[in-house]
């Protein structure tokens, strides 16, 4: 049966492309009978799609669909007779098309060469026209007036003469001088962007590999890593949060921002952004980093464990003597389960701020709290936890008013996710890394966004 179904669901395929395919051209017959053959050669279109092997479709499509290309090719000749070079230049690229997707489908129509010949005649009358244009609004400066042109040139003819350094010109230039404005502005940030540019997307245009990197280096944002004070007694707080901010600001991938000394702490030689520090050491800070850990607290929780009393509950199956019928009965045995519990809790308040060595101006400052916490509680119970229900029983050994069942659905639910919950709860030592991890992308987000541009 297995290897039937693909044949099975093939065939189901095939039929409801015939069906479709009929109804197209059931569609197209109507259009064309009202002499709407461009309607009709679509839907003759849809149904060759949808069914090769449909003739009614492939005879109606190539009818209606030599008829649409005609009325296209007189457009064409209308066009070449009444000396409209762009009409003719872009009626017979519809034309072109029109005929391409019709005989994709394996239906073939003709194009006739008198229509191929006025397009030979008239294009390039039209690009020398426009090429021209493009020119002088190049001379002109009217940078995107003759981008737009040489565009529409290299979409009709992608070879044509010069057109691709023209092209080049009119849309590096104005990002060149406005990159050079910035430059002589001092807004260094703004110039790199428009060097950058002009190379990523078009490569070499005149001095722009020197002039980014002339922004690049007046722009940028060197740092000493001063010495961060630890007003804790965590031992190696300072030590680990210099580090992970050293490597942080290192991740950013931000070319105006670079660590070029590291002061005070010893920072563990796997540190990843150590080597890229020292080849930085040729370079002048231009601000300063200091630090506080103000406060740095840790709480391992004690487990908890907790007494709960419920019931197991057990189906007994009894025959009656008298009659012989099996009956069902449903007990309640008293039973007792565990809830455990435990809590860890780490948090650290951190203060900085980055400093001008020039000026002494606060560049970037913050203070803030990171507290992080795991914890987890479930249930334990050795018997057969699909068996437990909820309750309360006052004495193991006799009834009592104050025993319950709770069967609830909440009930029961709120159990069941006890026994199933995580029992691990992350350490201290794994708070510890994540919180001081928080900090150091923290401070790291807040340095690469400043900008003194937008100061």
């Amino acid at each position: 049966m297995k290897q039937r179904l693909p044949l099975l669901l093939l065939a189901i395929a095939i039929a409801l492309a015939g069906c479709v395919s009929k109804r197209y051209v059931k569609k197209g017959l109507k259009y064309e009978e009202a002499g709407f053959y461009e309607l009709a050669a679509e839907m003759f279109y849809q149904a060759v799609l949808a069914n090769p092997k449909n003739l009614d479709a492939a005879i109606g499509l190539r009818n209606n669909g030599q008829k649409v290309l005609s009325n296209k090719e007189f457009e064409v000749s209308k066009a070449y007779l009444n000396g409209d070079d762009k009409a003719v230049v872009y009626n017979y690229i519809e034309s072109r098309a029109y005929f391409d997707k019709i005989n994709a489908t394996g239906v073939n129509i003709a194009l006739s060469p008198a229509t191929k010949g006025y397009f030979d005649e008239a294009k390039p009358r039209y690009l020398s026209k426009r090429y021209d244009e493009a020119r002088l609004l190049l001379e002109d400066e009217k940078f995107k007036e003759s981008e737009q042109i040489f565009a529409e040139i290299k979409q009709i003819d992608p070879g044509y003469q010069g057109v691709d350094e023209h092209m080049k010109v009119s849309q590096c230039e104005p990002l060149y001088r406005q990159g050079t404005e910035y430059l002589l502005n001092g807004l260094y940030r703004s110039a790199y962007l428009s060097f950058n540019t002009i190379i990523v997307n078009h490569g070499v245009y005149k001095d722009s590999k020197d002039l980014r990197d002339e922004a690049l280096n007046k722009g940028m944002l060197t740092i000493s890593m001063g010495a961060i004070k630890n007003n804790t007694n965590i031992a190696d707080a300072a030590t680990i949060l210099q580090s992970k901010i050293v490597t942080q600001l290192g991740e950013l991938r931000n070319p105006f921002i670079k660590v070029v000394e590291i002061k005070g702490n010893r920072i563990p030689v796997a540190s990843a952004s150590i080597s890229e520090v020292s080849s930085n050491k040729m370079l002048v800070a231009k601000a300063s980093f200091n630090g506080t850990v103000v406060r740095y607290t840790t709480s391992e929780g004690k487990e908890k464990r907790e007494e709960k009393r419920g019931y197991m509950k057990e189906e007994v199956v009894r025959k009656d003597k008298d009659t012989g019928e099996e009956k069902k009965e449903v007990k309640y045995h008293k039973i007792v389960y565990l809830v455990v519990s435990k809590e860890n809790n780490v948090n650290i308040t951190f203060q900085y701020q980055l400093t001008s060595t020039e000026t002494n101006a606060v560049l970037v400052s913050d203070a803030f709290d990171v507290n992080l916490s795991d914890q987890a509680s479930y249930a334990i119970f050795e018997g057969d936890k699909s068996k437990l229900i909820p309750g309360y029983w006052e004495f193991a050994d006799k009834d009592s008013p104050k025993d319950r069942i709770d069967e609830s659905a909440s009930a029961d639910r709120a159990l069941k996710q006890l026994l199933a919950a995580n029992r691990n709860v992350k350490t201290v030592s794994t708070l510890q890394s994540e919180v001081t991890d928080r900090v150091a992308q923290r401070v790291a987000q807040k340095i690469n966004q400043y900008n003194p541009e937008n100061q």
